[in-house]
């Protein structure tokens, strides 16, 4: 009896480790099972996590990656992902915190801030997946295609209005992309697909409108909601 009063001591003891050991905040935080899911459309989900994250990992460049992802102010996500390059530079999440970066600066037609980003981005990290030449042209945004042969003088380059558009999904297949994407046009909502790659994966992201105002494009949110019961997300273009 004694004995076994050891043996169920000792696994009491072992469950309670394994425990403890699953809720320390020294274990590292699954932040692509959690891009995976924002990708899924469970991007709310994700977002209840991230309070107990920032709080169990404080300075991590991977949840300060996923905190960024999840905003919808780009002018502020851009402050985190430049957080990310300067204080952790050897980090996993750094090559894509600059690509985002470079996207962003894109995609407003800041090109010369864009090029700047791409050029340290191949420097430092020749090995990521964004350096190559060949993902570059599958990533660029689809409206660069379409920009003028003429542009404005240096001086007025950095100029800018903000325009704001509505993320009404993220996929890994282009076809599903394209598929929501015509869905929105035959309603008349012009619409886009801007491809990134994030840890060597694909993703085309379907941004439909453009708005001057941030509170129009978020009453766009809401109608895509209850039209299309699709969860969507403000963003800067």
């Amino acid at each position: 009896m004694k004995t076994a009063n050891v043996s169920l001591l000792v696994l009491f003891t072992v469950c309670v480790a394994l425990l403890a050991n699953a809720q320390s905040p020294t274990s590292q935080p699954d932040i692509q099972r959690r891009l995976e899911l924002i990708e899924r459309g469970q991007a709310e989900a994700v977002k209840a996590e991230l309070p107990t994250l920032m709080t169990n990992f404080q300075n991590h460049p991977g949840v300060l990656y996923l905190q960024a992802v999840l905003m919808t102010d780009g002018s502020e996500a851009i402050k985190i992902y430049q957080s990310i390059v300067d204080n952790f530079p050897t980090s996993e999440w750094a090559d894509d915190a600059l690509f985002r970066l470079y996207q962003y600066y894109y995609s407003i037609g800041l090109y010369k801030t864009a090029d700047q980003k791409m050029e340290q981005l191949k420097r430092d990290y020749p090995f990521s997946t964004y350096a190559s030449d060949q993902a570059l042209a599958e990533q660029a945004p689809t409206q660069a295609t379409e920009a003028p042969a003429v542009v404005a003088k240096p001086a007025q380059v950095e100029k800018y209005t903000t325009i704001y558009t509505v993320q009404a999904g993220t996929f890994s297949v282009l076809q599903n992309a394209e598929e929501l994407k015509s869905r929105f046009e035959r309603d008349g909502h012009r619409s886009t697909i801007f491809t990134i790659v994030s840890g060597g994966r694909k993703f085309h992201k379907v941004w439909v409108g453009e708005f001057q105002k941030q509170e129009d494009a978020k009453k766009f949110s809401a109608e895509i909601k209850k039209k299309y019961n699709l969860d969507s997300i403000v963003v800067t273009r």
